[in-house]
């Protein structure tokens, strides 16, 4: 199995973080207050997420800084991920919490 380079965890962090802009601002258009709490947002974010255009959400989601959050214990996701699994994407996630729970830890 190919070991991830830097730069192949950091295109993961841009497309974790625009799909997660972009499933925010569809629930923030269609619904304000389940946004609130699905994504733990405020109305002054909520109002900026509905106009922004899709240029300026990728910008955002090339930040450098992972966006997502978990709204749930980490815990919780870690034993998800604990299933083997030949998902791709499910290592990556992996990858990425222990990077941020690293972050978190400094």
């Amino acid at each position: 199995m190919p070991t991830k380079t830097e730069a192949d965890l950091d295109r993961a962090v841009v497309t974790l973080n625009l799909h997660w802009l972009l499933s925010a601002q569809a629930l923030a258009r269609s619904d304000v207050e389940k946004a609130r709490l699905v994504y733990g947002l405020d109305l002054e974010l909520i109002g900026v997420l509905r106009q922004a255009s899709f240029l300026v959400l990728c910008a955002l989601a090339e930040s450098g800084v992972l966006l997502f959050r978990p709204r749930f214990p980490s815990r919780l996701l870690h034993e998800r991920l604990s299933v083997p699994s030949s998902s791709t994407l499910a290592s990556e996630l992996q990858t990425l919490l222990l990077a941020a729970e690293e972050a978190e830890r400094s």
